[in-house]
């Protein structure tokens, strides 16, 4: 038998933003928590890397995600109280397109059945109010004034922290190579020869779900690739006020926009949401140039959209987004052990939803009564057959 075991209460495999959140909710509980990270704190091949994500609760993608919205909003909020400096930037919320968009209609009808402050403008209304824009006079917007830009890097090391010190155990650098369950117990074997004797595991791999530590999904999920760019705001404006955006274009392709800092940066992180997707193996590490149709692709939309951008990128990357056919989430145990939790599977919209989500699974793995109803994102909702279908 392996002398170096260590027992906890849960495991959380997966230290991204959704396996920290868990991580951070289990603590709080009291549980006894082991966090495992194969990389770093700081990496690039997941999909938490970066400095800022969009936070908006008039949501176009459905009403159906706002108890989770709700509850991550007010999480949110409380990390920030419990940190030392601000992690969320209110940058209020720009959601425009044609007036008959799904962007515009639907962000409107989640504002309306939400009781969330928004307002429509007119084109002309929004250009002149947010002088980046310059958007056509067949488009229309709605204006959150709540939204907010998270800082995403430094939120999700908050979480580690406040676990660190609330008593959690990380190891990072290590990997899980074998899960092996028993009736009442499940056991992790590590990259390291440790092993972890637990009563649950959260597996949160974000791309790594589809490996062999989770059976049953790799149907319907697909890792992609996905570029996202930064631009420079003209000097007279700058981006400290510049709002989070989404603009859908008349052809149905979504693009967003958020500001990459505070008062003495000008720089805005812009991409397409639905578009530029290509499948990748998580195992590629290679540092792919974004091509140069790529470039002209975002170059002309921002041309079109902004007369206070710059439209040529100072700079490309990719980012990785998890796929499922409904390009929704995966909150669900596994079917191979009730003591084993899935979450992930962001599909590129997750980020926000982290904190509500991370105390979903706690209370999940604990046996604790749920706040969220999360039984929408159970992995047997797809129908045989179904797979993820990356827009290109």
């Amino acid at each position: 038998m392996n002398a170096n075991v260590t027992t906890c209460d849960v495991a959380v495999v997966g230290l991204g933003i959704f396996g920290s959140a868990t991580t951070h909710a289990l603590v709080r509980r009291g549980a006894r928590v082991v966090g495992i990270e194969a990389h770093g704190p700081i990496h690039r091949f997941g999909s938490s890397y970066g400095e800022s994500r969009i936070f908006r609760r008039a949501y176009w993608e459905g009403t159906n995600y706002l108890p989770l919205l709700n509850r991550a909003h007010e999480l949110w909020v409380q990390l920030e109280e419990a940190h030392e400096s601000p992690l969320l930037l209110r940058t209020g919320g720009v959601f425009a397109g044609t007036t008959s968009s799904g962007v515009v209609e639907l962000s409107k009808k989640t504002a309306e059945a939400g009781g969330i402050e928004h307002e429509v403008l007119t084109a002309g209304e929004l250009n002149s109010r947010f002088p980046w824009f310059d958007i056509g006079d067949d488009m229309a917007a709605i204006y959150e004034p709540d939204a907010y830009a998270v800082l995403a890097e430094r939120a999700r090391l908050a979480m580690l922290d406040q676990a660190v010190t609330a008593g959690a155990s990380l190891r990072f650098g290590d990997a899980v190579v074998d899960i092996g369950p028993s009736r009442n117990t499940v056991t992790l074997e590590l990259r390291s020869g440790e092993t972890i004797a637990c009563g649950a595991v959260v597996l949160a791999l974000g791309p790594w779900m589809k490996n062999h530590l989770t059976t049953g999904l790799s149907r319907i999920l697909q890792p992609v690739r996905v570029p996202v760019y930064w631009f420079r705001t003209s000097r007279s404006l700058g981006a400290e006020r510049f709002p989070s955006f989404l603009y859908e274009t008349a052809a149905g392709e979504v693009i967003y926009g958020v500001t990459e800092g505070g008062p003495d940066r000008d720089i805005v992180k812009i991409g397409f949401h639905n578009r530029q997707q290509r499948p990748w193996d998580p195992q590629d590490r290679s540092e792919t140039e974004v091509p140069r149709e790529y470039l002209d692709e975002i170059h002309a939309v921002v041309s079109r959209i902004f007369k206070g951008v710059v439209p040529e990128p100072v700079g490309g990357r990719y980012c990785y987004y998890t796929l499922t056919p409904d390009t929704s989430f995966i909150v669900d145990r596994s079917p191979a052990h009730a003591g084993i939790v899935h979450i992930s599977a962001c599909s590129g919209h997750g980020f926000k939803f982290a904190p509500a989500i991370g105390e979903c699974a706690a209370e999940m793995v604990l046996g604790l009564p749920g706040g969220v109803d999360v039984t929408p994102f159970r992995a047997d909702r797809f129908a045989p057959g179904a797979v993820p279908m990356p827009n290109c």
